[in-house]
């Protein structure tokens, strides 16, 4: 695809999500069953249990489960970078008992670089509730030290070291790729189905590298066998102060991740709502903020329509880290 169609796709990606919001509207038969909600909530969550969105999406749950008064039921459904599951919740009933807790992978990258079932026009934005780095963490047993020697040492071996991501389109995947083509050096990807896998292999030494989300990094980060070397966002983290910025190294270097909330296109206004400021109110509370803070993420509050905004915002700096990555459709 040349960078015409990928400025078209992303254009064409942005009007979609403009539609799905558009597209809350209230129905006779939701009105007909009551008041939301009357019965127990489901919560689909788009990657194996273990990383950073199945950690984020069940303090959620637990959350919500107390503030709206039902039970929320957590699903795992992996599989396709989460486009499995977002093509469940994207055909599910508009009704506000099936939801996603997604990341930037769904509604952005996997659309840009794989072919999807689910427009984004099927969906509608809720709450984004985190965001936090991509840290870049090796196995122990490589030699180097530090970022700039890491990439001295993927130059002079060329092809021999994998990195694993939750999936093709990822953000891992895509911030890894992209610091190859920065670095100028030639990894390996291999795709999984979620961040908890690819933190066991990579301690196990069946990968040498990852750039995970800062939950799943954080919660290993006393392990031995793992090496922390920098994070993906422009500053350094708080967590980790002696940890450099990849931009310190790669001038210009950014990418970060969102967890957040969707629902099926036209589902009533009235629910989003109640939902969003749901989610708004607990991720204020100081005992979410602190977890969080834990994981290495910033517990955020937005409205749908925020969200919105902060999607459209980063789609292009996705859009260049496909081209610069190769990893267009």
């Amino acid at each position: 695809m040349n960078h015409l169609n990928r400025a078209c796709s992303s254009r064409r990606l942005a009007i979609s999500l403009g539609f799905g919001l558009l597209a809350r509207v209230s129905t006779s038969a939701f009105a007909q069953q009551g008041p939301y909600p009357n019965k127990p909530v489901t919560l689909i969550l788009p990657y194996a249990p273990g990383g950073t969105i199945d950690m984020q999406g069940r303090l959620l749950a637990q959350g919500l489960t107390a503030k709206l008064g039902q039970p929320i039921i957590v699903r795992n459904m992996p599989g396709a970078t989460g486009a499995i599951a977002t093509d469940f919740v994207a055909r599910a009933q508009p009704d506000g008992y099936t939801l996603l807790f997604a990341s930037s992978a769904q509604t952005t990258s996997v659309p840009l670089t794989d072919k999807v079932n689910y427009k984004m026009e099927d969906l509608t934005t809720v709450s984004a509730s985190g965001r936090g780095a991509m840290i870049l963490a090796i196995n122990s047993s490589l030699q180097p030290k530090t970022l700039a020697e890491f990439i001295d040492y993927a130059k002079a071996n060329p092809g021999k070291i994998s990195y694993g991501s939750a999936g093709t389109g990822s953000v891992g995947h895509l911030v890894g790729a992209l610091f190859a083509a920065r670095a100028g050096i030639d990894v390996v990807h291999i795709p999984y189905k979620g961040g908890g896998p690819v933190m066991q292999d990579l301690l196990g030494g069946q990968i040498q590298m990852m750039f995970g989300n800062s939950g799943e990094i954080l919660a290993s980060a006393k392990n031995d066998r793992l090496r922390i070397l920098a994070v993906s966002t422009p500053q350094r983290m708080k967590q980790l102060p002696n940890m450099p910025a990849v931009a310190e190294v790669i001038p210009g270097f950014e990418m970060t991740a969102w967890q957040g909330t969707l629902a099926p296109a036209r589902t009533p206004r009235a629910v989003i709502d109640l939902v969003a400021s749901a989610i708004m109110s607990l991720s204020k509370t100081p005992a979410v903020v602190e977890r969080m803070e834990g994981w290495g993420v910033e517990s955020t509050t937005t409205t749908p329509e925020q969200m919105l905004a902060n999607i459209r915002a980063e789609l292009p700096i996705y859009t260049d880290a496909i081209k610069a990555a190769g990893l267009s459709k």
